[in-house]
């Protein structure tokens, strides 16, 4: 599991490896096509569930309700709004998670229940959550 997209402006608890800052990004050495990227992030499976809005952090242009809820594809795991910032800003995503993504042609790949219950509890654990056993 590999967290993407959980950058410091969102939450200064977020360790810099999991996305550092949005507002100073490093180099980008790859362009990628926006909408389908966007897709592939709002197809994720969700494995976290957050009741609150979450607020445009570069420039306050959208909300998202739900923002900070969790998905993942079975090998990366990423904020509700990270597919927000792609498609406003398009922001700087890993090398190794576009390399994957167009790998699987833009399309999450199918995962058993038991591994999505598996990155869910991991991921809560992650984020500070004490999941229920």
């Amino acid at each position: 599991m590999k967290m993407i997209g959980f950058f410091q402006e969102m939450d200064s608890g977020y360790p810099k490896s999991w996305g550092g800052n949005i507002l100073h990004p490093g180099p980008n050495t790859e362009k990628y096509p926006v909408c389908d990227v966007v897709g592939y992030l709002k197809s994720g499976y969700p494995i976290l569930d957050v009741m609150e809005l979450t607020i445009d952090v570069i420039g306050g242009s959208f909300r998202v309700p739900g923002g900070s809820s969790v998905l993942t594809d079975g090998i990366f795991v990423w904020r509700e709004d990270l597919s927000s910032y792609v498609e406003k800003y398009h922001i700087n995503l890993p090398q190794d998670f576009l390399a994957a993504i167009q790998k699987n042609e833009f399309n999450i790949p199918p995962i058993s229940r038991e591994v999505l219950l598996q990155i869910s509890v991991e991921a809560s654990r992650a984020l500070g959550f004490q999941p229920r056993p």
